[in-house]
């Protein structure tokens, strides 16, 4: 065969060559008549991230994340391929994971092994990678696909490092105080053998704990020393207006940034009562640009020539040095009086160094401030939360004891009352609030609360030294016929006691006992008591004797501040007027400041046993048209006596027999409406003084005493 001419080999060659580019596609794409390979640029920022050893939860600013930004082309025209599946796993050992763009700006993602992204219009997407526990190189394999021609893909790797090394104290921050830690001590001065709580000496602690961490948001190394520091006085308003508040303080302090000085316009720091030892504190706003002078130091100077002026200890750290910040650093100065915290504890495995916070239970509810600091002051965090600090202990149900030293109050007078917060334990709960709410009653009658003198327009106040405080409560707008109303008074823990101001002429008042002048001389005496249909007493009420009363003298027990001639309710709601003036005495009445009255009777006794009221033998006889009497018989020999009865009235008729004591013995009549003939009833007694209680009767009524069957 004859060799072809040069010529034609050449173009065989260049023909063949188009062939292949055409049914190939040409090149390195390995694919059909229309691919194109896809090209990828990857940016990985930062390529070293702390590892995350308490798996914290990502998002913008964490340091536990590296962004891995991906855009995919095509290679031989350089556009952006849209839509395409942009994939991120490990080449290697897992050190951590991924997470989508979406997951890491809502700061909800969890990372794991792989991910799976679209690339946008511009054939861009964003994968984030999450360090893990432990430390170590992340090889990253970053792949791109157009839809399931997977072979016309492009894939690359990268690597992120995973540091495990923790470094020093960057930041500090509490996590307690915790109210479940707080804990009652037993003393060394404590409670006898059978008691649970020496209220004068015992002490509750609760766990203050803080985290420190490192540059990187880790954990700093374990056994880290982080020291404590407490002040919680000198305070105005514990504990009558809540927690309290420091009384040295200040907005305007302008530490000397390096140096020992501390200047504040119109500090006055000595004669507001600073001293050498106090502590200066430093609590700037932790988002301000002076927080980095928040910490706390101790007092060396108070020059007294320069009263605005004092010295930190020289010995100890200076002011950090920083941008100059003026006279802006909010101060306070003060010491620990009442509390105590263990100064020194080091951190853990989670970085939290904890430390012991001790109160006396008669300072619960004060406020406080709390610094963390490291040796060597560098870094520094101020616990100051405005409110108690000194914690309650609480109930099972999270609630605390309210009571109120009584449930009603008389009408128009109200009166006073004292209401006591306990714990879980009976201590007392000094400055927590007592909140109150006035109902108004059916006819506008309401009442105002009253504090030292002072009407109450808050709605609250707050309890004292000892858990109590008494207030008083003003009856306003209350005229005859109006029904009462209710006061209510709650804690913050829901807690509720209900004080009833009762309605004009509610309540009954019962004669008692009595007893009646039998010669010149004498001293008579008359006992009641204020109490409530159902027997509540009803003390605190002004009681006065009528003004056309004949007695020659005459006096109250327990007496009234307003004189001789009124008395006032017991804690049981009674009431005894003590009286001279022999001879008939009829209806002298005693009337309390609610409209309430009682009448009796005395009769001078003329032998023969007829009494009429008052005192009497057997035989005789004792009359009347009311009820509330009480009329004393005497029995001269042991055996039966019989009582005869009548009654010419329309409601209840109710006596009763009482030994000398005011003992109930037995019922003798409790009918309703007229009582005729006679009942009789018959009871065997011994020689002796005995009464007859005539407690209600609306009409003429007898009551015939004998020792002989009629």
């Amino acid at each position: 065969m004859l060799a072809a001419p040069p010529i034609f080999r050449i173009g065989l060659v260049l023909f063949c060559a188009l062939l292949l580019t055409a049914c190939l596609g040409g090149g390195d794409n390995g694919g059909g008549f229309t691919g194109h390979t896809l090209s990828l640029s990857v940016n990985v920022e930062p390529d070293t991230v702390p590892v995350n050893t308490a798996q914290a939860a990502v998002g913008p600013g964490s340091p536990y994340a590296a962004q891995i930004a991906v855009r995919v082309t095509e290679r031989n025209t350089g556009q952006p391929e849209s839509g395409a599946a942009i994939s991120a796993s490990f080449a290697g050992p897992a050190v951590g994971g991924f997470i989508t763009e979406q997951e890491f700006l809502s700061g909800t993602g969890i990372p794991r092994p792989s991910v799976q992204v679209t690339a946008g219009g511009n054939g861009d997407a964003r994968i984030y990678f999450v360090a893990g526990e432990i430390g170590g190189e992340a090889h990253i394999r970053i792949r791109a696909d157009r839809g399931v021609q997977t072979h016309l893909g492009a894939e690359t790797t990268r690597t992120i490092r995973v540091l495990s090394d923790a470094g020093p104290v960057a930041s500090l921050e509490f996590t307690g105080p915790y109210i479940e830690a707080i804990r009652t001590n037993r003393v060394q001065f404590g409670p006898a053998v059978g008691e649970s709580v020496d209220f004068q000496n015992g002490t509750y602690s609760r766990v203050v704990s803080i985290t420190a961490r490192d540059a990187n948001g880790n954990p700093v190394p374990v056994n880290t020393p982080i020291h404590f520091r407490l002040i919680d006085a000198p305070l105005v308003g514990y504990p009558q207006e809540g927690s309290g508040r420091f009384e040295i303080t200040g907005n305007n302090g302008n530490p000397l940034e390096g140096g020992f000085n501390f200047n504040a316009p119109n500090g006055n720091f000595l004669n507001r009562g600073a001293r050498v030892g106090d502590r200066l504190v430093l609590d700037p706003d932790p988002n301000g640009r002076s927080f980095y002078h928040a910490g706390i130091r101790t007092i060396a100077q108070l020059p007294p020539s320069q009263r605005d002026t004092l010295v930190i200890r020289a010995d100890a750290q200076p002011f950090r040095v920083g941008e100059d910040q003026g006279a802006t650093v909010p101060y306070v100065i003060g010491r620990a009086q009442a509390g105590s915290i263990q100064s020194l504890a080091f951190t853990d495995g989670t970085g939290t160094a904890s430390a012991l916070l001790t109160y006396p239970f008669s300072n619960v509810g004060r406020t406080a401030i709390i610094v963390a600091h490291t040796e060597d002051f560098s870094v520094s965090r101020v616990f100051n939360p405005g409110g108690a600090v000194y914690l309650r202990m609480l109930g099972d149900d999270g609630t605390v004891t309210l009571t109120a030293s009584t449930a009603v109050l008389p009408a128009q007078t109200g009166g006073m009352v004292t209401l006591c917060l306990r714990d879980k334990n009976g201590v007392p709960l000094s400055g927590q609030p007592i909140f109150f709410s006035t109902e108004n009653s059916s006819s506008g009658a309401t009442a105002n609360i009253l504090l030292d003198g002072e009407i109450i327009t808050s709605g609250y106040f707050f309890a004292g030294q000892s858990g109590c405080v008494t207030v008083d409560v003003e009856v306003v707008n209350q005229f005859p016929g109006d029904d009462g109303f209710k006061i209510t008074f709650n804690s913050l823990d829901s807690n509720v006691v209900e004080v009833d101001v009762l309605g004009l002429g509610a309540g009954n008042l019962i004669l008692t006992s009595l007893s009646c002048p039998q010669s010149e001389g004498e001293t008579g005496r008359a006992s009641f008591l204020y109490v409530l249909p159902n027997q509540q007493p009803i003390p605190g009420v002004l009681v006065t004797l009528d003004s056309s009363s004949q007695f020659q003298s005459y006096s109250f027990e327990p007496p009234s501040n307003q004189g001789s001639h009124a008395g006032v309710t017991g804690s049981a709601g009674e009431i005894v007027l003590n009286f001279n003036g022999y001879g008939n005495r009829d209806g002298e009445e005693l009337t309390t400041a609610s409209g309430v009255s009682a009448s009796f009777t005395c009769h001078r006794d003329d032998g023969g046993g007829t009494n009429g009221g008052g005192t009497g033998s057997v035989p005789g006889d004792f009359s009347g048209t009311s009820g509330g009497v009480i009329h004393h018989f005497s029995v001269l020999e042991d055996g039966p006596v019989y009582f005869y009865l009548s009654h010419e009235g329309s409601s209840n008729f109710i006596v009763r027999l009482l030994n000398s004591q005011g003992d109930s013995l037995r019922s003798l009549a409790n009918e309703i409406g007229v009582v005729t003939p006679p009942i009789e009833r018959v009871q065997n007694l011994d020689a002796g003084t005995y009464m007859l209680d005539v407690r209600n009767a609306d009409g003429d009524w007898r009551i015939h005493v004998t020792d002989v069957k009629q």
